[in-house]
């Protein structure tokens, strides 16, 4: 099956570059969100936000309209899409492959057999700081021993020592392993998270020191890690050109929000680049794009 996927993988992205078809898509399924972490970009600079949630009705027809199109991989992400559990349901029913970004406090259904991202940016203390008070603990209470579990961790100029210790976290609770993103954005001005490019470098060093430690677990490949390394991507960036994007009204943007910076790049999705660069790093490959839990 892992090979199967693998190939598949492959020829849709073969597909891309003959016949420009796009196979991926990065979806809001929602504005609202029950967290307001600190160095969130969804709230981020944006004043205006949808709050009534849209139908299921409406979700058909968009998830219709895209696998018509060519998409059969789909990330789901908000706000806080597991406040849609139905919309991940209604997904599950049209597309192959979806991942979902959550922030873990908010149980998605065992039977929802897909790759959940879970943020957690540190242990608890840190963590709660960051996300609010009680996370830490409500997302080990919903995911301890959960296969479909990767944790996404944020990392900050408070954080970043703690990344091994969240790796070894990832291991005792029996999770996929431990990626990152390096923060880029903040909605406290008065907590230093944003990282500046002249402070990337210890970051950098810390990042490839847990992977030799921890090379099975930390899933950041050395190409992954090199495109934190060398930020400014805003003249070619392969999930920003050829994914697409949409928040939950509808509209096309080029990343996870309106307000990206890719001259100052942290974004995961960036760094694992495109299918065919991945599978140079069948390791990290297999954890981060191989689905099923059996």
């Amino acid at each position: 099956m892992k090979i199967y996927m693998l190939f598949y993988f492959i020829l849709l992205e073969l597909r891309r570059i003959i016949f420009g078809v796009k196979s991926f898509a990065e979806v809001d399924v929602t504005d609202n969100c029950n967290l307001r972490c600190k160095h969130c970009y969804h709230f981020y600079g944006k004043e205006e936000f949808k709050i009534n949630e849209l139908s299921l009705s409406v979700w058909k027809k968009r998830f219709n309209e895209l696998h018509k199109a060519g998409v059969r991989f789909i990330l789901l992400v908000g706000g806080e899409p597991a406040l849609r559990n139905d919309v991940l349901m209604l997904a599950d029913k049209i597309f192959p492959f979806i991942y979902v970004i959550t922030n873990g406090t908010i149980r998605i259904p065992g039977n929802f057999n897909h790759l959940l991202f879970v943020s957690l940016d540190g242990m608890e203390e840190r963590n709660d700081s960051i996300r609010g008070k009680g996370v830490f603990s409500k997302v080990m209470n919903n995911y301890s021993g959960d296969k479909r579990v990767a944790i996404n961790m944020t990392i900050t100029k408070n954080n970043y020592k703690e990344l091994e210790d969240v790796v070894n976290v990832a291991k005792e609770n029996g999770f996929r392993g431990v990626v990152c993103n390096i923060c880029a954005s903040g909605t406290d001005v008065e907590v230093p998270l944003f990282i500046k490019k002249n402070e990337r470098k210890v970051i950098i060093e810390e990042l490839k020191r847990v992977k030799t430690l921890y090379s099975d677990d930390f899933l950041m490949s050395k190409g992954m890690i090199k495109w934190y390394e060398y930020p400014d991507h805003r003249e070619s960036c392969h999930w920003g050109d050829e994914v697409l994007h949409f928040d939950v009204s509808w509209n096309r943007r080029r990343c996870f929000g309106n307000n990206a910076d890719c001259s100052n790049c942290g974004c995961l999705a960036g760094a694992m680049q495109n299918p065919l660069q991945m599978v140079l790093s069948p390791r990290e490959m297999m954890k981060l794009v191989y689905y099923k839990t059996d």
